[in-house]
């Protein structure tokens, strides 16, 4: 327990009364603002492409806290003159720790029943810093691979967001109360100017932090607290700003309250950066000042003032909106693993993205009423009682995760799975050779060359890791045939056609992929191959007239510089990672109901699209030829994960080595027949 200096807060009040002044700080604007914000990031995560930028919501919810906490802290100084440090924290922990642990292990369990033993692995390293609130350092610290799962389909990614609140409840009732200036060491009396002043300097320091980090370091600058710490700073002079506008100060700016302006504006700005922000973002840097803006608006306002306007009748009092906020950490807690387990064992439509929402609302409702409500409103009566099982139970949700993850390490281990797993690592050699794809690394051009260099004859493969996935087939028709080399020039994400794109994978424009697409053309040339074996992924963000204008861009160059040129038809897109598909099936209960397939139809409308934007591209030149294996590929017009006993993807695009290697008498047939072999 932490007392202020002696003589400036005669007034102590006992527990019980200051557990009701802190149930005051309850609004219905604040409860309409927590709905708002959890429905623009389940609108998101479940794919509302309106809604893009619904993430913001989280940006919200930081300001909410910082606003919220500190005036927990300040009144409690301010009534009490004192700080209860152990009933602050028991507080926060019989608040939030339940209802988390309560998710994290029934995902746990569901996971360890439907889900791929590596996944299970590493959803349950996650798991383990999500129960210690640690997840956020978890995912920043995470690698990035390009054949590696997405890290987007963890089970617990949206823990990190309060992995950042603990560490913020942790650190900022100290930093709020030195500011203040409550401590007789620090010699100088209380003072608001100097809290609203130190607290504008941390702000401006973390944003600062933020804005560097969005440009050097985007998952540092997204998962960890240094540079989210100026949301929760904006949040507390909210706080201090509206109390000074209720002492009548800032008259100009405080005219507006309670007419619903500052609500109403608010919430536009809030909901216009759902709308217009998306992926590409090296977020939240700026960007995230026009959600926070909009935050401090509604937080600033008194509706109390004028309860029966019609934007408080609408909005700020609708009842299902109070629900909404009453709910939404439960909702927040469930609705990521659910509509993740969700599209992985039913895929994704508009139709299962509702449906898994109302059951994200429904376990949240449940978990609500029956967990969180009861366990919050019981009354505090001795800090210890809750400190205590609280660290008993994030401890034992640690050691279950443990468990999990030894346990899923395990049946890794089993001839089925290890079979499974080997497969991601059944790729073309040509990456185990040094230079030969560097990705995003350089832009330097290394042609890997294969067989004797002294041939007569070079055929050149070029283009991303969709085309260099044929290097298996190719070098086996190209090699053993008398008098032919084999050049390899590719590099991963980045397409054959002349085309300039932003790549969100490092938030920046692919500049590396367009200067090395110009030297390896240049390399081509002069080179004066007798084949050229071209392709490239169709899933780019490009229009058909990008297609077709950035390929003939190419082909202007390699078709008078090689006797033939070959285009590769994109490999038809699973839609879901095969091999996860196939580990969970291996892995999927005999008394649970079989829903996953691992397959879907070989056509939709768009892919072929890509063909012929490739054909109309190809057409002006003589010596251009369009491969299309497809059918060989997704035999009877479906494409699995697995045909009989051979895995034919090994992610969801990139198909297994092997796989490809037993195409190589089709390829060749098909070379012969478009005369590009005798």
């Amino acid at each position: 327990m932490t007392k202020a200096k002696s003589g400036r807060h005669p007034s102590v009040l006992h527990s019980s009364q200051l557990q009701g002044l802190q149930n005051r700080t309850r609004r219905a604007d604040i409860q309409s603002l927590r709905a708002l914000a959890i429905g623009l990031v389940v609108a998101a995560h479940a794919h509302l492409r309106l809604i893009a930028g619904g993430y913001i919501g989280v940006d919200v919810f930081f300001v909410l806290s910082g606003y919220l906490i500190s005036g927990l802290v300040l009144r409690e100084v301010e009534s009490t003159g004192r700080f209860q440090a152990w009933q602050f924290y028991a507080r926060r922990l019989k608040r939030l720790l339940p209802a988390m642990l309560l998710v994290l292990l029934s995902v746990a369990v569901v996971g360890w029943l439907l889900i791929s033993p590596e996944w299970q692995r590493n959803d349950a390293g996650a798991g383990q810093a999500a129960s210690i609130w640690l997840s956020n350092f978890y995912f920043a610290a995470r690698v990035i691979n390009y054949f590696s799962s997405s890290i987007n389909n963890n089970l617990f990614l949206h823990t990190w967001s309060l992995a950042v609140e603990e560490q913020f409840y942790l650190v900022w009732p100290w930093s709020l109360l030195f500011l203040y200036g409550i401590w007789q060491w620090q010699g100088a009396p209380m003072s608001y100017k100097r809290l609203a002043t130190g607290l504008g300097i941390v702000a401006a320091v973390s944003l600062a932090i933020g804005v560097y980090w969005s440009h050097t370091n985007v998952d540092a600058g997204f998962y960890l607290m240094p540079g989210r710490v100026w949301e929760f700073a904006l949040g507390a002079l909210t706080f201090l700003l509206r109390k000074a506008m209720e002492k009548g100060r800032f008259a100009r700016i405080g005219q507006w309250r309670g007419r619903s302006l500052l609500n109403t504006t608010g919430w536009l700005l809030i909901l216009l950066a759902s709308v217009i922000y998306g992926d590409d973002l090296r977020y939240p840097g700026l960007w995230a000042l026009l959600p926070c803006l909009g935050a401090l608006l509604v937080l600033l306002d008194a509706p109390e003032k004028q309860p029966t306007s019609l934007f408080s009748r609408l909005v700020l009092r609708q009842p299902f909106l109070q629900f909404v906020g009453d709910i939404s950490y439960s909702l927040y807690l469930w609705h990521w693993p659910v509509l993740i387990l969700g599209n992985q064992i039913f895929g994704s439509g508009a139709l299962t993205e509702v449906s898994l929402v109302a059951l994200s609302i429904t376990l949240a409702s449940m978990t609500y009423y029956a967990v969180e409500r009861p366990i919050h409103r019981a009354p505090l009566r001795n800090s210890v009682n809750v400190l205590l099982p609280s660290v008993v139970g994030a401890a034992l949700g640690f050691f279950i995760m443990g468990a999990w993850q030894n346990a899923a390490v395990n049946l890794m281990k089993e001839p089925a799975q290890a079979r499974i797993i080997a497969a991601a690592w059944n790729v073309p050699k040509i990456y185990d050779q040094r230079g030969c794809d560097t990705w995003y690394h350089s832009a330097k051009v290394i042609p890997c060359g294969y067989g004797p260099t002294n041939a007569r004859h070079t055929a050149v493969m070029f283009g991303d890791s969709v085309l260099a996935q044929w290097f298996p087939a190719v070098a086996h028709i190209f090699l053993h045939m008398p008098g032919w080399r084999l050049v390899v020039l590719t590099k991963s994400s980045c397409p054959a056609a002349q085309v300039s794109y932003y790549y969100n994978m490092i938030k920046a424009k692919y500049t590396v992929c367009d200067s090395w697409r110009q030297h390896a053309l240049g390399f081509i040339v002069q080179l004066h191959p007798d084949v050229v074996i071209m392709g490239s992924s169709r899933y780019y963000d490009f229009s058909s007239a990008q297609w077709i204008n950035g390929t003939r861009a190419v082909l202007n160059r390699l078709s008078p510089a090689a006797h033939a040129v070959v285009i590769m038809r994109p490999t038809p897109r699973l839609g879901f990672n095969g091999l996860d598909c196939i580990a969970a099936q291996t892995n999927w209960p005999d008394w649970l109901p079989q829903f996953r397939h691992c397959e879907r139809p070989l056509k939709p409308p768009s892919s072929q699209g890509a063909l012929e934007s490739l054909k109309q591209a190809a057409k002006p030149y003589p010596n251009v030829r369009v491969i299309d294996l497809s059918d060989a590929i997704c035999p009877d017009g479906i494409c699995r994960a697995r045909l009989g006993s051979t895995i034919v993807y090994r992610d969801g695009l990139h198909m297994t080595a092997s796989f490809v290697r037993s195409l190589a008498p089709i390829l060749r047939r098909s070379l012969q027949t478009n005369g590009i072999l005798q």
